[in-house]
């Protein structure tokens, strides 16, 4: 084996006399013949060599003394062979007058310490003498460090150019696609791209020259016995880098999608669906291919495989997604929620799209993780579903909130019920009962236009009292005062409308405050949450405070309204309705009708100050900071309410937060993962304790 010491020289150049050697009278030319015959041949016979060059023996042995005594190289003669032992110095690297053929065998030779002769000069398709004529002139230029041995060319170093490279999308196709078919042929290579395989074989040895591309080459004998090149790519150095999935738009996205979907494709039927070009779905292909963002491999007849299919989560809420695309993706997945198999034709017609719309609907929603599908045919084989809504946050909608109601309220409801509610058409009332279904708030079943509820969903508070509007304060107030409620009263005491009444009422079950049955015209109270006073008398406003002195002083458990309007001289409406308040927030226990009040309790009151968790000073507001600590109070998770002094309560023992312990117990009937960070716990993993 050659020392290599990698001191360049102008070897060729060497002026013997500046060393004191004696001249040599052979000229420039065979000087460098000899010297290249020693460096790629690693020996040379001077008899042949005097015979081939007309030159005597003598001439070439002084030749070679002079090198060796200038440190050039060391060796020894064997009868009438000089052999090569060591090399000192190299040929100075000129890169000048580099023909494209000549870059060319640089580049496959790159790529293996060994290089079979035949092989090679077949691939650049040149007779294998010349390409010895250009091995020595690539030696003589300083560009290749090695030997000819037998039938082989052993490779000890390569120059590298230092130009830099712009990798062409021509590039990343050729070598995309020779990744997905793995052991490529070149043959096969160039049909599919349809570029000429000498033009594939120069663009190889050029990525491989400047080290953008590794690969293992073979030759192998085909059937009939001719010899075919082989390509393995090990390696790609391709600008970006990985592009993440997550960030795909357009024809990529689309392709990915196809593909996870059917498994199994071909480019014409992907062609087909995305509406491009063949040669375009091949080149993205093998773009995703090269630059690691999504791997497939050519099986059997061409047909187009994912190498992995990676596990999706949602990142994003349903209810974001929708809100970017004018497409129904909540209706969707609701729709696929209800399902274990279905045409795609069966979705067009219900959702009222063309195949290609829900196609591609189904897509989106399989790569942002919220279903795992696969497509048969025309038949969509549904096999997981992820959901993930702003719902399982705790936060609703007013019409989710009004569907919720109307679920807890009713023994089903249908399409019609959601068109009368929210004044929409059967369609869309069609998609947001999809929606809502696919929220995952019920457990149930939808048959045909109807839901129909397996277990009534009982939510905590998902709002605050003092959030809602008054009006929803007061019928909220008026209905939890009676077991049995008229709709009819409700609808003339505020002046509302049939659907506007039961939407309220809807909206107050929907947001976990009330659980009610409805029954014709009837609102009969099954549960509601106990809001307890949080005010002082003196913030509710004088008005409230002269009803209450009114209503305190009689002596009579049941009270006409109309005594307390004629004592402050007030509309009897207006003492109703500040009565329903007082109720709604816990201030008194009675039974209310639209001209009396009979009370079970005298007033409550506040039972003492709030205090701030963190330090214990008094607070004022349950929304500005602590004046001693400049900490904000701390509220339930859930409900979002003040969590005071004295109260029960279940924090979280992932992100220590804490919920009233009630509300986190209906929350866990519901989901059981925490409202924040979506923990998965239980009762037994909360950490309980009264604050």
């Amino acid at each position: 084996m050659v020392k290599l010491a990698f001191e360049r020289d102008d070897v060729y150049e060497i002026n013997f006399s500046d060393l004191d050697l004696p001249e040599v009278n052979i000229s420039k030319r065979l000087r460098a013949q000899i010297l290249t015959q020693l460096y790629l041949m690693r020996k040379i016979n001077l008899t042949e060599f005097s015979t081939d060059y007309k030159i005597p023996v003598e001439e070439i042995k002084d030749y070679i003394q002079l090198i060796v005594q200038a440190l050039v190289v060391r060796g020894s003669y064997k009868k009438n062979v000089f052999s090569l032992a060591t090399v000192y110095k190299y040929p100075r690297t000129i890169s000048s007058r580099l023909t494209p053929l000549r870059r060319m065998i640089l580049g496959f030779l790159s790529q293996s310490e060994k290089v079979n002769m035949s092989n090679l000069a077949e691939i650049v398709s040149i007779p294998k003498k010349e390409l010895i004529n250009h091995m020595f002139f690539l030696t003589s230029r300083g560009l290749f460090i090695g030997s000819i041995k037998q039938e082989n060319i052993l490779v000890q170093w390569i120059w590298e150019p230092d130009e830099k490279i712009k990798l062409t999308k021509d590039d990343t196709f050729i070598v995309g696609t020779a990744m997905m078919l793995r052991e490529a042929d070149i043959t096969t290579i160039s049909r599919i791209t349809e570029f000429p395989k000498e033009e594939i074989i120069e663009k190889i040895a050029r990525l491989f020259l400047l080290k953008k591309l590794e690969a293992k080459l073979e030759f192998k004998k085909k059937k009939l016995g001719t010899d075919s090149l082989f390509i393995n790519v090990t390696k790609y150095i391709i600008e970006p880098k990985i592009i993440p999935l997550s960030s795909l738009q357009g024809i990529e996205k689309e392709i990915i999608g196809y593909i996870i979907l059917t498994k199994k494709t071909s480019p014409q039927e992907i062609s087909k669906f995305i509406g491009k070009e063949r040669n375009e779905i091949l080149r993205t292909l093998a773009a995703l291919t090269a630059r690691g963002t999504f791997q497939f491999v050519f099986s059997g007849n061409n047909d187009i495989v994912p190498i992995t299919i990676p596990e999706f989560s949602p990142t994003r809420t349903i209810e974001e997604m929708a809100t970017l695309s004018f497409f129904s993706y909540e209706a969707l997945f609701g729709l696929l929620s209800t399902q274990k198999k279905i045409s795609l034709r069966r979705l067009s017609v219900l959702m009222n799209r063309t195949d290609g719309e829900i196609l591609e609907g189904v897509i989106n929603l399989l790569l942002e993780g919220f279903i795992n599908c696969s497509l048969n045919g025309n038949t969509l084989i549904i096999e997981g579903i992820r959901r993930y809504s702003r719902a399982q946050e705790g936060t609703l909608e007013r019409w989710e909130k009004i569907v919720l109601g109307m679920i807890v309220s009713k023994t089903y409801i249908t399409t019609k019920d959601i068109s009368l509610a929210l004044g929409i058409d059967k369609h869309h009332a069609k998609e947001r009962l999809y929606g809502f279904y696919g929220k995952g708030l019920i457990k149930g079943s939808i048959q045909g236009n109807k839901l129909v509820p397996e277990e009534i969903p009982l939510f905590p508070p998902l709002v605050q009292l003092d959030d809602l509007p008054i009006h929803y304060q007061e019928i909220f107030g008026y209905i939890i005062s009676n077991q049995k409620t008229s709709l009819k009263s409700i609808q003339k005491i505020w002046e509302k409308s049939a659907v506007a009444v039961t939407n309220i009422i809807f909206e107050l079950v929907g947001s976990g405050l009330l659980n009610i049955e409805i029954k014709g015209n009837a609102v009969y109270v099954e549960s509601f949450q106990k809001i307890l006073p949080n005010r002082e008398l003196k913030d509710l406003g004088e008005i409230y405070i002269r009803v209450v002195n009114e209503i305190e002083k009689s002596r009579r458990r049941k009270i006409r309204l109309v005594t307390i309007a004629d004592q402050l001289n007030l509309p009897e409406i207006d003492i109703f309705k500040m009565t329903s308040q007082l109720i709604a927030h816990g201030y008194y226990q009675g039974s209310l009708t639209q001209s009396t009040f009979e009370r079970l309790t005298r007033i409550r009151l506040p039972s003492k100050k709030t205090h701030c968790l963190k330090c214990g000073h008094v607070i004022e507001s349950a929304n500005d900071p602590c004046k001693n600590c400049k900490e904000l109070p701390t509220k339930c998770s859930i409900c979002q309410g003040l969590i005071k002094h004295g109260e029960n309560v279940l924090e979280c023992p992932t992100c220590s937060n804490v919920a009233h312990k009630e509300h986190m117990e209906q929350w866990l009937i519901i989901k059981e993962e925490c409202p924040m960070c979506k923990t998965r716990i239980t009762k037994r993993t909360l950490k309980a304790y009264t604050t």
